[in-house]
């Protein structure tokens, strides 16, 4: 089986119904953090920020709606297929192609005061997000900020109460093995970035809030049917009829609506450029 991690065999697909999950979970981070950019950091009229696997652009957006018109606002994606037109953009945001994977261009190198990630989770591939964490000191200027939010759903962080969840959970853990996800790494995130000579300023990870609670199941049940997907298409060889697995979704879902529990667990990470190395 070949690499399904990134690249143009992104794992979860670019369809319409992944678009409005992506939006979906913009929202819900910012409703569970408070703020769309981490309030410690600096905005001038001057700014420069990234985005690396900007998707959709909605946290770019949602960025141009808060920051001065003269702050510089750049999507990075290894596809255009979700971007938004350049005409429905603010006139102070661009969207790109760029593989997060691959060294940072000339022309892109230390040139961002902060640079955003979001939901890397199921791309990084073997427990090794390290030229994902190069990536984006590249693209730092000295002094610059990193800031992430993802969500980690190893065994230990995640919270399972019902037959059917369990089932389904079970499920999936041999599809991501077999897919190469492994996620011991998200834990160790702070680790990782201080290796790529970051300073880390502040690591969450700590249960939904409440309200955050229904749609964090929501759309975690939802990324479940582009893992299906993926497997269907490389053609796992322990998977069921397709309209078995299908089954089983729909009867976790059903037991979420009548009392039962599955979701993971937010995690964010605030790390800084050093000025000087």
């Amino acid at each position: 089986m070949g690499s399904i991690g990134h690249g143009e065999n992104y794992i979860l697909g670019r369809n319409l119904v992944e678009s409005m999950r992506l939006d979906a979970q913009h929202f819900l981070f910012r409703l569970q953090n408070g703020y769309t950019i981490d309030p410690r950091i600096p905005i001038g009229p001057d700014t420069k920020i990234a985005e690396m696997g900007t998707g959709t652009g909605i946290w770019l957006l949602d960025v141009a709606s808060q920051v001065p018109s003269t702050v510089q606002l750049h999507g990075f994606d290894i596809s255009d297929e979700q971007f938004p037109h350049q005409s429905s953009l603010p006139t102070n945001m661009k969207l790109s192609i760029m593989d997060a994977f691959a060294e940072v261009p000339e022309k892109h190198r230390g040139k961002y005061d902060i640079v955003h990630m979001r939901l890397w989770c199921a791309i990084v591939q073997d427990g090794d997000p390290s030229a994902l964490i190069r990536h984006a000191t590249q693209l730092l200027k000295p002094g610059g900020y990193l800031q992430w939010e993802d969500v980690n759903s190893s065994p230990r962080h995640m919270v399972i109460r019902g037959a059917e969840v369990e089932a389904l959970y079970s499920y999936f853990a041999r599809i991501h093995k077999a897919l190469g996800i492994e996620l011991s790494w998200l834990a160790d995130l702070p680790t990782h970035a201080k290796n790529a000579g970051l300073d880390v300023l502040q690591f969450k990870m700590k249960s939904w809030s409440q309200p955050c609670v229904p749609i964090a199941t929501k759309t975690f049940l939802m990324v479940h049917n582009g893992f299906l997907d993926a497997a269907y298409r490389v053609g796992l060889p322990f998977l069921p009829p397709r309209e078995e697995a299908d089954n089983m979704l729909a009867r976790a879902l059903n037991a979420v609506k009548n009392g039962g529990a599955y979701r993971c667990t937010p995690l964010s990470l605030l790390a800084q450029k050093p000025l000087s190395s």
